[in-house]
């Protein structure tokens, strides 16, 4: 299949006005980090000639968007999310559209610093052999650039979980985890411009793989 024919959809993660989702220190705030690496692999993708956009970049929900709960304002992005890769998925054809969502995993809500690190990819419980072969090209690129990788066992490169956009959405659909931010490491190598290029370059060479062995 040529590049031309499919969308690359990058989703970003959270908002500001989620509670916690930042390192213990504050260096690293999820909804910020996300941002940027989404932003940077578009810019990537697009100068090697890949359609790629970004399903919302603003930090916080329309104000019409906006609740006092928490929980409505979060099923409101998600929501919102879900429909946007959608639309794309009735304009190109679903065949014709993935979508990667970018995020940084947390082992903890307590705002201190934790033990689990490394690098994974989920997928739907219900996800689609697409949806499997683009998450198995990210853990390639992952592995290949030298991170440490979670596995749920030694047979599958992926994680299946159930989250709204990887469950409703109508096309090949991953999570990234890019390493933890309340382990202290990983948010040090995730905030250095070495760590940056890494998660960048996972993410283009794993969409690229994707792509070229469709």
């Amino acid at each position: 299949m040529d590049k031309n024919d499919i969308v690359v959809a990058l989703g970003t993660c959270h908002r500001k006005r989620e509670p916690g989702k930042q390192s213990p220190d504050g260096r690293l705030k999820e909804c910020v980090y996300g941002r940027e690496i989404a932003s940077e692999v578009a810019a990537m993708l697009q100068e090697l000639g890949y359609k790629c956009v970004i399903d919302y970049l603003p930090l916080d929900l329309p104000k019409q968007m906006q609740s006092p709960s928490t929980k409505q304002e979060r099923q409101n992005e998600l929501a919102m999310r879900v429909n946007y890769v959608n639309e794309l998925c009735r304009q190109n054809g679903a065949k014709n559209v993935i979508y990667v969502s970018i995020h940084v995993d947390a082992s903890g809500s307590d705002g201190k610093w934790h033990d689990p690190n490394g690098w994974s990819v989920r997928v739907s419980p219900k996800a689609s052999r697409q949806s499997k072969m683009l998450a198995e090209c990210l853990f390639d690129a992952a592995k290949q650039h030298g991170l440490r990788v979670r596995l749920p066992n030694e047979k599958q490169k992926y994680w299946e979980q159930s989250l709204k956009v990887l469950n409703e959405t109508n096309c090949p659909a991953v999570l990234t985890e890019n390493l933890f931010q309340d382990n202290i490491n990983d948010v040090a190598l995730l905030l250095s411009d070495e760590g940056r290029h890494i998660i960048e370059r996972i993410h283009v060479e794993g969409i690229i793989r994707y792509i070229e062995s469709l």
